[in-house]
């Protein structure tokens, strides 16, 4: 049965299932950890929504920097050639951050499953780097892939003008950030990562942690819930 398991879910195939029947996909993974499909598809789903977005993110870099020279004291002293500089060299980098993104997968889901692997062996548990990666990758094809794809698509749906702020895309998808129009930057950043995506690849790392791993129902919650925290922080700590 374990040897028919496998050869029914190939790497490809089980990117796929963890999006329409997960259980599968994870009872796989548990037999053999397979993630160079899931990064694949990751890696191109997130890149074309990074393109698509690229409009809306150059206006954002550019009515940042002319806010920042309006209001910001060691601003406003800069001569306008150098406020042309910056500005050009942020509209530049939204150009091109798609190119980073491979990077950006990879280092979240590193992280993420050492998390995952220090609490493993906290409670004695017996999960190999291999198996917890593999997990934390194909389940990447929802935030990062899926997620990244649809506020691309969402971007260029809309004038690039509509965008002044990095609060502006966060807010394209629901989340509670919704909700608090007037937040400060640092608590939109942490309230848009509560999103369908998130919550989405909350609960399939949850289930993938009580089938690959073997941990308890309360436990695979819990630190499903600390590595979804743990990947706010960046976000919050960046926002300005």
């Amino acid at each position: 049965m374990r040897s028919s398991l496998i050869e029914r879910n190939g790497g490809l195939s089980v990117a796929w299932d963890v999006v329409v029947a997960p259980q599968s996909a994870f009872e796989a993974l548990r037999e053999r950890p397979q993630w160079v499909w899931a990064f694949a598809l990751t890696c191109a789903l997130g890149m074309v929504g990074a393109i698509l977005e690229i409009p809306a993110g150059a206006h954002v870099a550019a009515a940042t920097i002319a806010d920042q020279a309006a209001h910001d004291p060691t601003m406003a002293v800069l001569s306008p050639d150098r406020i042309a500089a910056m500005t050009r060299y942020q509209v530049s980098t939204q150009r091109w951050f798609w190119l980073g993104w491979p990077l950006v997968v990879l280092t979240a889901t590193s992280l993420a499953t050492l998390l995952m692997l220090a609490f493993d062996r906290l409670t004695r548990g017996s999960a190999s780097f291999a198996k917890l990666f593999a997990l934390a990758m194909n389940v990447a094809i929802l935030n990062y892939g899926i997620g990244f794809l649809v506020i691309g698509v969402l971007c260029a749906l809309r004038s690039p003008e509509d965008f002044s702020a990095p609060s502006d895309i966060a807010r394209l998808t629901p989340s509670l950030a919704w909700f608090a129009p007037a937040a400060s930057p640092k608590v939109t950043a942490f309230f848009v990562g509560f999103n369908p995506f998130q919550i989405w690849s909350f609960v399939l790392l949850a289930l993938g942690l009580r089938t690959i791993a073997g941990f308890a129902p309360a436990g695979s919650y819990i630190v499903a819930a600390a590595v979804v925290l743990a990947g706010l922080l960046f976000p919050v700590l960046v926002a300005r």
